[in-house]
């Protein structure tokens, strides 16, 4: 074979398995948040079935949005309104290409991660309202470069706004 198919070869193979690691990240993003969080209306129990394992599987989850339909990369999630409770969930590092976070209109409590910026860097979109989140508004939130929509009202939180 002449250099350049091996080469390209390579680098088809490379991205493959790279493709095929972030989506083994993105459903244990999405596992260890359906562990984490009380569902009171068993809404993620009933519809996150992680048996199935056929490309884009998970994008047929309630409030899953992907990249696209035959693969499994969480673009976004979208889960306002579900009557979901706990601690906001330390695991979104692992849904490593989401740029949309919905979780409006919950029951969450407790801090916003310090790291939370570090874990889910690429956000375009951020929605926290009406929560019972509390304490103060991490202060490197302010160092997300892709963030556009920002929208923290109707929680407990205190202190200043991060510049």
């Amino acid at each position: 074979m002449a250099d350049g198919t091996k080469f390209l070869l390579l680098f088809l193979l490379l991205n493959s398995l790279t493709l095929c690691f972030c989506t083994k990240q993105d459903i244990r993003c999405l596992k260890s948040m359906q562990q984490s969080v009380i569902d009171p209306k068993s809404v993620l129990k009933s519809s996150w079935n992680f048996e199935n394992e056929t490309d884009g599987f998970i994008c047929r989850f309630t409030g899953v949005e992907c990249w696209f339909t035959y693969e499994n990369m969480v673009l976004s999630l979208r889960l306002g309104n579900l009557g979901l409770q706990g601690a906001f969930h330390q695991g979104l590092h692992d849904c490593a290409s989401m740029i949309g976070l919905d979780l409006l209109n919950n029951n969450f409590s407790g801090p916003i991660p310090p790291d939370f910026s570090r874990q889910v860097p690429y956000l375009t979109s951020l929605d926290l309202s009406y929560n019972r989140f509390s304490g103060s508004i991490p202060q490197n939130i302010s160092i997300m470069t892709y963030l556009n929509l920002l929208n923290l009202q109707h929680n407990q939180l205190n202190g200043q706004i991060p510049p």
